[in-house]
This record gives structure tokens, sequence and C-alpha cells, in this order.
């Protein structure tokens, strides 16, 4: 655990909800402590029991992958900033699930525990933000499930990474920018799809011109699918 941070500093669109004149009073309200992870395996909080009964872990900075597997058959989704965490919330296990996260990027989550929640009551529109975006989550869960009925990978990438353009990519010259840590494994887990037959969807994608790499960032060109809006 390190130092408190205001979640109102680190996460403009909580703060934005609170007036301006009640902006510096709701800053000191929401300090939080913070929880820093590097990037690798990553087995969960070692005290998560303190952020029970509260809203749960805010991720602040990095990206954190959630893979989800029965009988050697995995889903996955990709959680960036802004979006709430309960790692303790499983709601059984019956199927024998198996459950692992791993961290893309290094992350640092804020800790909304009951304390965090109490202070924070005199602005409830907070609250209903943040689980606001639990729902949203549910959504991308449904829409990722839909792509990944695609039979064909190079068709389940590509609506995968306009998935991900529609909350990460930035506009440039020659396409959408998404500047994230895709690698290959990374993106394997989310399509539901084995490395090696990624990377040659990759290598079929990139030879038709819509997909290509800039540093780190890959480059979507052209229009996004035509199925993505039936899908979502």
């Amino acid at each position: 655990m390190n130092d408190l941070v205001s979640v109102l500093d680190v996460d403009a669109g909580l703060a934005a909800l609170v007036p301006q004149e009640r902006r510096a009073e709701a800053r000191r309200a929401t300090a939080a402590a913070t929880l820093s992870i590097a990037a690798g395996s990553w087995r969960q909080a070692r005290n998560p029991d303190r952020a029970r009964g509260g809203y749960g872990l805010l991720l602040v900075d990095g990206m954190i992958i959630r893979r989800v597997g029965i009988d050697g058959r995995y889903g996955a989704e990709l959680l960036g900033p802004g979006d709430l965490l309960r790692p303790w919330q499983t709601d059984g296990n019956v199927l024998g699930i198996e459950l692992s996260w791993r961290v893309v990027s290094q992350a640092r989550l804020a800790v909304l525990d009951p304390r965090w929640a109490a202070r924070a009551a005199p602005w409830p529109q907070l609250g209903a933000e943040l689980a606001g975006r639990a729902l949203a989550r549910s959504v991308r869960t449904v829409t990722a499930m839909a792509i990944s009925q695609q039979p064909k990978l190079e068709q389940r990438l590509w609506m995968l990474f306009w998935d991900l353009a529609d909350r990460y990519g930035r506009v440039h010259a020659d396409g959408v920018h998404i500047d994230l840590p895709l690698t290959h494994e990374v993106l394997s887990h989310l399509a539901g799809a084995r490395r090696p037959s990624v990377s040659g969807a990759l290598t079929r994608l990139a030879s038709t011109g819509r997909l290509h790499r800039a540093g780190r960032a890959w480059v979507l060109s052209g229009d996004p699918p035509v199925e993505m809006g039936s899908a979502a």
C-alpha cells in the first residue's frame, strides 16, 4: 500500500461530476490509499478484505487482463483506467472455473473501502458513476462474447481492434491509433485463440493494408467492419 491520493485528482471523469465550488472539499474527502502492482501475474491484493463493504479497487493507471478458463478454454477482458475491480467477488464456482489476473503494464489502484464510501457519501453522483462503470463492463463483456462468435479469426481480431479503438483509439492522419501494450499473446487471450494462429491472422490483416504498427501502437486504416454494429 502506498501514499494517499485524491481520487478526483487521478480520475477526471469523477472530478467533472462535482461542482467547481465544492471540488476542493470533495478532493479532501475522496483521498484513498493506493496499491501498486508490477507487470506480470497478480495473485490479487494481499489484504483484499480491506476493500470489502466498499466499492472495490479503482484502476487508476496501467492495464490488467482478467482471464477465465473452463476445461482448458479461456475468455478474457482488458481492464484500463477508470474500471472498478472486486477480485474477491466470484459468485460461486460450480463449474470449476479457473480465474487469473495478469498486469500487462504496471498498475496502480485506489482502494475504495467502506471508510472511503462514507466520506464520499455527500456526493452520491460519484457512487452512481462507479455503479455505471461496473454495468458498462458487463456490456463490454457481452460485446466480446458476440465478437468471439465470428468464425474467421481475421474478422474476430478486426472487430476486437475496433472495439478497443472505441474506448482507447486516437485519430491520426494515417488512421486510428491504439497505443496499448497489445502483444500477440495478449491478443490471443482477448480473441480466444492460440498465439500462433493470432500471429498468422495479424500478418494477413497487415497484408491487406488495414493494419500496421507505429512503435507500440496498432494503426487501423479504413472503416470499421459493417458487422460491428450488429455484433455490439
